[in-house]
């Protein structure tokens, strides 16, 4: 079984996309699957074989194509993660990382902070929901954010931790939830940025569905925006889940 883990594409939409794949290997020896847990699609490709190397060549083109149609949306292969993917690129570039998160509750650095080698490169974590205590923390005025969140106040915390901390890079994750109850139409905006001492990105992104689901959005999005931005690739691409305003 080859698995590919994504971030930002439903099931429906994946089953479009890879329409036909399973055409590419012979007599129908590859079945394609998918297994939703919000907020990753696990697409799953199975073959059977009378040995390793019969597999691998039976799935190679399969592989490929589906790569080359989920592109950047894939996060992680088989029995990797996410969150190991970002490590390993900080590692690559001999990097640290400090988060400042909000809404997301420190679960952006709990994904983090237990795997190897993580002491070495996460120099800290900043949980906080009022606007004054996250100033607070990175060292901005009280009243930096009196304008509330926005990807603009996402950056300004995102460049003051970096700075503040000394990391080579800071994710600021700021979600703004709407009020009411949690019902399905709930909602929060998400408001990101990534710093580094001379380069900004920073994107905003709506998602509805409930205080869980937007939470569980905020996690994964900063730890893709943050595994996109240090693979080069853009923080800004679409997903599925966000709400077009």
């Amino acid at each position: 079984m080859k698995r590919f883990h994504s971030y930002g594409i439903g099931e429906s939409h994946a089953d479009t996309l890879l329409a036909g794949v399973e055409s590419l290997a012979p007599e129908g020896s590859v079945k394609l699957g998918f297994r939703s847990h919000y907020p990753q699609l696990e697409t799953k490709l199975t073959v059977r074989g009378a040995d390793m190397e019969a597999i691998r060549r039976t799935l190679a083109p399969v592989e490929a194509e589906v790569r080359k149609r989920f592109g950047n949306f894939i996060v992680a292969e088989n029995d990797s993660t996410l969150e190991g993917a970002v490590l390993d690129a900080l590692k690559r570039n001999n990097a640290t990382l400090t988060i400042v998160e909000t809404f997301s509750s420190g679960q952006i650095a709990g994904r983090l902070a237990h795997l190897p080698g993580a002491e070495s490169i996460l120099r800290r974590g900043v949980v906080a929901r009022q606007n004054e205590d996250i100033c607070a923390a990175v060292g901005l005025d009280r009243n930096a954010l009196k304008d509330g969140i926005s990807k603009e106040a996402a950056e300004m915390v995102a460049r003051a931790a970096q700075k503040q901390t000394g990391a080579t890079h800071a994710l600021a994750v700021l979600v703004k939830v709407d009020e009411g109850g949690d019902q399905v139409e709930f909602a929060g905006t998400t408001c990101l940025a990534i710093a580094t001492a001379n380069d900004l990105a920073s994107r905003r992104s709506r998602i509805v569905g409930g205080r869980d689901w937007v939470r569980l959005g905020a996690v994964e999005m900063g730890l893709d925006c943050l595994r996109r931005y240090l693979q080069g690739l853009p923080v800004n691409e679409r997903i599925d889940f966000e709400k077009v305003e």
